[in-house]
């Protein structure tokens, strides 16, 4: 039997085209996804409706609905809360807890607030443990303050901490009450 030459290129001839069209998917994938990418986002003028239509809902609480969906009443402070249109509207800012330690204060992010109907209350996590409640701010990264309802209208209710991004603060007290919450220090986010 005579060795032949050709014997030596039969690897690079049978996946030599495999991985070179294997090159061409990943190559074609990637463009695709970069299109889909630059092609979903939103225009300024998307932006700006989008921004209005959540303004319209944070201006125009309906807390008769959320309690009616809830079975529950609200705190009384919650409600006087999104009274206060120029509070309501604040963004942006973190509060500083005093910590067991002068050096390192607790810091809580609020990224907005979200608007009391229910439209707010059906996308809002729930949590089963902690009963009917409210979340009434966001971080903007996956987590909640919320605020329990009960029978009879409370004054005001402690303020609890969703994290729904992995850190060990979930369900943790961030105020004794929301009054106590909103009159934290406050800086603007970093």
């Amino acid at each position: 039997m005579q060795y032949h030459q050709s014997v030596d290129k039969l690897f690079l001839f049978v996946f030599g085209p495999l991985a070179f069209a294997a090159m061409l998917l990943v190559i074609a994938t990637g463009i695709r996804r970069a299109v889909t990418r630059f092609r979903s986002r939103p225009t300024p003028d998307q932006l700006r409706a989008t921004y209005e239509a959540y303004l319209c809902r944070l201006l125009d609480p309906q807390p008769e609905a959320v309690e009616k969906e809830l079975g529950k009443l609200l705190p009384e402070r919650l409600l006087r809360l999104y009274e206060d249109r120029s509070a309501i509207q604040d963004a942006g800012f973190q509060l500083e807890k005093p910590g067991s330690t002068r050096w390192w204060p607790k810091r809580w992010q609020v990224y907005c607030f979200e608007p009391l109907d229910v439209e707010s209350l059906n996308e809002l996590p729930y949590e089963e443990k902690l009963g009917p409640g409210f979340c009434f701010a966001t971080t903007g990264r996956g987590s909640w303050y919320w605020i329990a309802a009960s029978d009879q209208r409370p004054k005001d209710s402690p303020v609890i901490f969703l994290d729904y991004d992995g850190g060990r603060s979930h369900g943790e007290t961030v105020a004794a009450s929301l009054d106590e919450f909103l009159n934290l220090p406050r800086t603007a986010l970093k």
